[in-house]
């Protein structure tokens, strides 16, 4: 057990985003009697005032300095810092060499020193031996280098080669990006993403009442929930809906920027409820008769761990997923689609099987495909890794 430690993240999401990997490994770190300090995502100018009505807490936070939600867990904001980090190597050190004084002084406020600093991004590179720490971290849970946005993939490929040779362990959640990484970092390992199991499998409780946004339309719907971003292929949705235009398809979570949702905007059975609580979500998958994993096939989602898809699973839930590798390990569970005419062929058959007498014997082969995803279990095998680590 990793324990007695002043542990610093550098995120690349903030504490109140759609809970991830980060903010599991956050909360689980300070209940082992560490102290953690979680730094939430650097957000530059650029993206400050396409969003301005909702930033001007982002101020307020940074200057009131490190603010703590739990016993050993306090949440730091960043400044604003100076666009294009990820698009040229002297921005992204002018920000850190700024960066640097303002995480010292938050981090004496609440008299902590680093002794583990745990990095998710290739951007916080040049920060690495500067704020004092003791041991480096770095998981890498996407393929940085097929992002979009304002990036560029020679950049952030050389910031993380930097990135790479510095750290003390490194943690990656596919294959393919142990593949990418091995031969660069001297300490490796493979750790895939989970899912709140319990949680989900509210979804399925005889108990569960689906709420009113999703039991009130017109059936069957096929849902989604989680961060609708670019890697969402809405050519796909609008395919089936047009197809399709009895059923419903719902779009649960954050819209950003990026998405395509203009691709289907004009389609009425085409619906966005928007960001829901947490603990609302396995309600809301209740209503679904179908889940769906929709991404661009492209070089993201070949190395993507789905948190989404091992949710679905949990819930007992049919699903329809692209052809990404996390998917074919289920192959025998869920339907795998390249294709649209794939994808609403699957659709139709799994809302068929739903009629079936054999679906309580479906919901529980899925939820026993992912009895080994749990957090729990995933952040046991990563405190075993660094603990192991730190001792070597």
């Amino acid at each position: 057990m990793i324990t007695g430690k002043d542990i610093l993240i550098i995120s690349t999401q903030d504490w109140d985003a759609l809970p991830t990997r980060k903010h599991h490994w956050a909360r689980k770190l300070a209940s082992r009697g560490n102290r953690v300090v979680y730094v939430e995502q650097q957000m530059h100018i650029l993206g400050w005032l396409a969003d301005i009505g909702n930033q001007y807490k982002r101020l307020w936070s940074w200057m009131n300095g490190p603010r703590i939600v739990s016993e050993g867990l306090w949440i730091f904001t960043l400044p604003i810092v100076l666009p294009f980090f990820q698009v040229f190597r002297f921005v992204n050190s002018l920000n850190n060499s700024l960066l640097v004084p303002i995480i010292s002084w938050a981090l004496r406020r609440i008299g902590f020193n680093i002794n583990i600093l745990w990095v998710y991004t290739p951007h916080a590179g040049s920060l690495v031996g500067r704020l004092g720490e003791e041991f480096v971290v770095y998981e890498c849970v996407d393929d940085f280098t097929a992002t979009r946005g304002l990036v560029r993939s020679s950049t952030i490929g050389a910031l993380e080669q930097d990135l790479l040779s510095m750290v003390d362990q490194v943690i990656v959640t596919h294959a393919g990006l142990q593949k990418a990484k091995s031969g660069i970092s001297r300490r490796l390992a493979l750790i895939p993403n989970g899912a709140d199991l319990r949680h989900f499998a509210i979804a399925v409780h005889q108990d569960t009442v689906p709420p009113k946004e999703v039991s009130e339309l017109p059936k069957p719907v096929i849902g989604f929930h989680g961060w609708i971003q670019y890697w969402i292929d809405f050519d796909l949705i609008a395919y089936a809906a047009n197809k399709r235009p009895d059923w419903s398809f719902v779009f649960i979570g954050p819209i950003e920027p990026l998405a395509r949702v203009s691709k289907v905007r004009g389609l009425s059975n085409v619906h966005f409820l928007g960001k829901m609580p947490y603990d609302n979500i396995p309600a809301l998958i209740s209503g679904f008769d179908v889940c769906i994993n929709p991404f661009v096939i492209d070089k993201l989602s070949d190395t993507v761990s789905p948190i989404k898809l091992y949710e679905y699973l949990a819930s007992g839930k049919p699903v329809v997923s692209v052809d990404m590798p996390a998917a074919r390990e289920f192959a025998d569970l869920i339907s795998i689609v390249r294709t649209p005419d794939e994808f609403l062929a699957a659709l139709e058959y799994q809302i068929n099987q739903n009629e079936k007498a054999t679906v309580l014997h479906d919901v529980k082969a899925r939820q026993k495909a992912v009895a080994n995803y749990s957090w729990d279990a995933r952040f046991q095998q990563v405190e075993d890794v660094v603990r192991n680590s730190m001792l070597n």
